[in-house]
């Protein structure tokens, strides 16, 4: 997204993050005096409009969510429509999420630090506490469990802080759409058992997914693998767990009894709520007799993503500190455009229109000076104009007033016509009411514009390029094109590149591209250099004989 875009009483500032399902942007709030404020609108993608299932599970989302009010859980503040799109708004957390942060540790070749790894652990547990512990006004239970505890779904601020998001898929007893039997929901590798097995679930999911994510963190690795999503589910099914120890000396024999507990197969055996594991935790958060904590996570955090930091700073600076209220792109009724907009009521002012195809605004050419002054127009609110002169040019310029066309009936009436006229008037009309017809009649599509997805593989972040110009990096997956060829081209750090030309289809569903990458360098393991088999014969050319 280049400009910023109005949508309802928001302005979309930039997307930040895009799904199979839904798109995030960073928004900007108006209030009175000067008020601003940035958040985050969750809206979705315009191919899932018409899913009624996919509409069902948004709203309870937005239903459950808007009921916990936690410091370790992202707030919801809204569930919206605005032109027939559903939104949630939310609060804007800047920072990264676990699963850039694990990317980070394994580009440096080892494992988070042990406190730094029960600490954010802790405060998940914090989060998933409260929400299994969460009554409605009557005091009911509402049996909240999120059933979706990943690394996407854990974000770190330059804060500090650490923020539980995407009640989704969460159980609840409020939910408008119940899970069918046999059908599984939340992804593979961050199961328990009995999520695998379809089995009722309760809070002690959570903590086996917790488990998984404390694993990982202190191991430097992914725990449960395979070769299919069968292999993983059966990994899940069978609690296949190495030792955490084994993979890195450096874990502590009472953490290691903490995460294996927290992974047993039978939930009986787990932690019974996530308040006991939280607790067990706490005992690791000491580094050299400090407590490791929120300010340590922080500066660590900003020293680490220092880039990454510094630009966030630079946008939220742009956002908040420029008034974006009066630009031609950005319409939004804030407190300096209604300045402006008194102002303008005294003099003349340009016009602006909405296009067809989004929800931007253009200015069209600057009338002729003593038009009359006109405001802004909606594209819902826009009607017909009335009669113009300037606009329409129906005046017939000076040298053509005494032309037949603008002479009167009875001056034109004293020319004599010739006698083939009427029938070349006729004929002419006709032709010109046919051509009318066809033209009207054939179809005149209009080309809008595509979307490919391109997912790397292995899941790193990488640069893409379109039609050799940076595009961004991935993720977010999505992307809007022009109709036609592209050339898509990605890029990762220890990769050769990848591309690819496409023909991107108008509108319709997105095209999907899988860019397989391959290693940089031979891989080497335990000493043993891997290496890849050599190209296959060119076709056409026989391999030869020897002699």
């Amino acid at each position: 997204m280049r400009s910023p875009l109005k949508f309802g009483k928001y302005l979309l500032l930039e997307r930040i993050a895009v799904g199979g399902m839904a798109e995030v942007f960073v928004a900007k709030a108006f209030g009175v005096e000067g008020f601003e404020r940035l958040l985050a609108i969750k809206k979705i993608l315009p191919t899932m409009g018409d899913d009624p299932e996919f509409i069902r599970m948004f709203v309870d989302e937005a239903r459950i969510a808007v009921q916990l009010s936690h410091a370790n859980i992202v707030q919801v503040l809204e569930l919206g429509k605005h032109d027939e799109n559903l939104y949630i708004a939310m609060e804007y957390i800047s920072g990264r999420d676990l699963r850039q942060l694990m990317e980070r540790f394994r580009k440096l070749q080892r494992p988070m630090p042990i406190a730094q790894a029960c600490q954010v652990m802790a405060e998940v547990c914090e989060a998933l506490d409260y929400a299994h512990r969460k009554k409605d006004t009557r005091g009911h239970a509402l049996g909240i469990v999120h059933r979706d505890v990943s690394p996407q779904n854990v974000l770190v601020s330059f804060d500090g802080e650490v923020k539980l998001i995407d009640f989704g898929i969460a159980k609840a007893e409020s939910r408008l759409q119940n899970t069918q039997a046999g059908i599984l929901k939340g992804k593979f590798s961050y199961m328990s058992p009995e999520q695998v097995q379809g089995l009722p679930v309760d809070g002690r999911s959570d903590i086996f997914a917790a488990g998984i994510l404390l694993w990982e963190l202190v191991c430097g690795e992914k725990l449960f693998t395979g070769e299919s999503d069968f292999a993983v589910l059966e990994k899940v099914r069978n609690g296949l767990v190495p030792s955490p120890r084994r993979v890195n000396r450096a874990v502590p024999e009472g953490l290691e009894r903490v995460i294996l507990k927290a992974l047993a197969i039978d939930s009986k055996e787990r932690y019974q709520t996530a308040s006991e594991l939280h607790d067990e935790l706490m005992h690791f958060t000491m580094v050299r007799d400090i407590v490791y904590g929120s300010r340590q996570l922080a500066e660590w955090l900003r020293a680490e993503f220092k880039t990454e930091y510094e630009k966030e700073q630079s946008r939220l600076s742009s956002w908040l500190g420029s008034d974006l209220a009066v630009t031609p792109r950005d319409p939004f009724p804030g407190p300096a455009f209604l300045a402006e907009a008194a102002k303008a009521q005294m003099e003349s002012t340009q016009k602006w229109r909405i296009q067809a195809d989004q929800d931007t605004l253009a200015m069209p050419p600057t009338p002729p000076v003593g038009s009359a002054a006109t405001s802004i127009v909606r594209r819902e609110d826009a009607q017909e104009e009335g009669f113009n002169v300037f606009d329409e040019r129906t005046h017939a310029p000076r040298a053509q007033r005494k032309a037949p066309m603008s002479r009167s009936l009875r001056e034109q009436q004293k020319v004599a016509a010739p006698k083939w006229w009427p029938w070349a008037a006729g004929g002419g009309a006709a032709l010109a009411i046919v051509g009318l017809c066809v033209w009207s009649l054939w179809p005149q599509e209009e080309m809008r514009p595509g979307k490919v997805i391109v997912t790397p593989s292995p899941s790193v972040i990488a640069d893409l390029l379109i039609d050799g110009r940076p595009s961004g990096q991935l993720p977010p997956f999505v992307h809007t094109v022009a109709a036609g060829k592209h050339r898509i081209e990605v890029r990762a750090e220890g990769y050769k590149p990848w591309s690819a030309v496409v023909d991107v289809p108008s509108g319709g569903r997105p095209m999907e591209l899988d860019a397989q990458l391959t290693a940089d360098r031979p891989m080497e393991v335990e000493g043993v250099v891997l290496r890849q088999k050599p190209p296959a014969q060119e076709a056409g050319k026989k391999p030869e004989r020897k002699k």
